[in-house]
Order: C-alpha cells, then sequence, then structure tokens
C-alpha cells in the first residue's frame, strides 16, 4: 500500500457526528448552496420538526463551533460546520452515485436510500466506491460532489429560457430532489437528465414549460421547470 493510501485508524470509521448533526448540517447545506436563506421555520419544513426542535438542536450545533446564529434569526455554517456538512453531502453523493451507476436503482429511491445508508460506510469504504465509480464529479441529477474537482458552470433555470431557446441540462436543484422525488422520477422517465440537450416551447402566460428531447416533448409545470438547470446554448 502507498502512503497516498495509508490512513489513521480513526479515518477508517464512519463520522463521528451524530445522526441528528449530520441532518441538519445537511439541511443546512443544501438550503444555502440553493442561494436561499436558512431560518429554523425552513429548516422546521425541510426535516419535518418543529421549530422549537430546530431551535434547541441548532443551539447545541453552535456550541460546537458548527453555526453562527445570526442576529435576524439566519443560521449560518462556520468554517467547521461547512468541512462537516461537506463530508456528510459527500457521503450522500457518492454512495447516491453508487447505489444508480452500480447498482441500477432509479433517482428518486437512490436519494432516498443513500440518506439512509451513507454514514455506515467508513472512508476506506467509500474512497474505494468513488475510485471504482471512475471518480465522478457530481451526483445523479448533476450537483457536485464536494472536493470532487469540477470546473465553474454558468448555469439558467429552464423557467428563464426563452422560447425557442436551447441548452444542456446541467443539475436539477438539491431542493427539489428533497420536495418533490416525484418530480426526479418524471425526469428520469423522460430522459431529463444532465448532459442531455433541451429546447424550450413557451407560449405567453403559459402554465407551462414545453421541453423538446430527442424528439419528443414534456410539458414541466413553472416550479418544476425553475428546478432544472442548463448551461445554455451559446449564439452561433
Amino acid at each position: 500500500m502507498s502512503d497516498a493510501t495509508v490512513r489513521h485508524p480513526a479515518a477508517e470509521r464512519p463520522s463521528t457526528l451524530s445522526s441528528t448533526a449530520a441532518r441538519y448540517l445537511e439541511a443546512t447545506y443544501y438550503i444555502s448552496h440553493e442561494g436561499e436563506t436558512v431560518r429554523p421555520s425552513r429548516l422546521a419544513e425541510w426535516l419535518a420538526v418543529s421549530a422549537p426542535t430546530v431551535t434547541g438542536v441548532m443551539q447545541r450545533l453552535h456550541e460546537q463551533g458548527l453555526v453562527e446564529l445570526n442576529s435576524d434569526r439566519s443560521l449560518t455554517l462556520t468554517p467547521l460546520g461547512e468541512r462537516e456538512a461537506s463530508d456528510v453531502v459527500r457521503r450522500h453523493r457518492v454512495v447516491e452515485r453508487w447505489l444508480t451507476d452500480a447498482l441500477g436503482l432509479d433517482w428518486a429511491t437512490a436519494d432516498l436510500e443513500a440518506g439512509r445508508m451513507s454514514h455506515f460506510f467508513s472512508d476506506l469504504v467509500l474512497d474505494r466506491i468513488f475510485a471504482a465509480l471512475g471518480r465522478p464529479t457530481t451526483c445523479p441529477h448533476g450537483n457536485e460532489i464536494p472536493g470532487a474537482g469540477m470546473r465553474g458552470r454558468e448555469l439558467v433555470s429552464l423557467l428563464d429560457l426563452e422560447d425557442g431557446t436551447s441548452g444542456v441540462i446541467s443539475r436539477i436543484s438539491e431542493v427539489a430532489e428533497h420536495e418533490a422525488p416525484q418530480l426526479l422520477r418524471l425526469l428520469d422517465a423522460e430522459g431529463l437528465k444532465p448532459g442531455v440537450q433541451v429546447e424550450v416551447r413557451r407560449a405567453p402566460g403559459a402554465e407551462a414549460v414545453t421541453v423538446l428531447v430527442a424528439g419528443r416533448q414534456t410539458a414541466l409545470g413553472l416550479q418544476a421547470a425553475r428546478s432544472v438547470w442548463v448551461e445554455q446554448a451559446r449564439p452561433k
């Protein structure tokens, strides 16, 4: 074994974060990385718990140096909290990738199962899975795996594309993954996946966006269209 693969025994065990702390840090990471302000009420909605429960847990995480409690009642991750949350997210996305690429699970099922099992893997096993998959840079839905390395992307949502504009799907909003698993199933079934080129058709005042892909068309509601991000085709 090379020096580069030698680990301290502690690194061969799963994270020492409690499952509760991991859930709260992961949710904070997802919400903040979608550009939202993180507040106790938003976390309570995300985690299906009461606002007082969120306040109590976040106070403990603050005492551990993982989150900052701001004067406007919003929450932000400290540098330590960002590192811990990134590790939780990395685990989830690598396992999610393994469940889809190697075991053939659909997107929504893989997301659910990864949430249940990713914290059981040691760093050693997780690194071996990551290497066996070819060191992917994103989860199945195009969201970046922390630490995997990825170029910057200038993205726009399908909702903001003008009629007749085309682009390549880059990622599906993490918030949509969590809050609308039925959307994941629809996108998966319709072939609306990262790397696929699409064209948008929009009628003034319409309550849906028509997406053309490989000769087929799919209608997405406005909220669903807002959750799909593409790299817009450059004018020739």
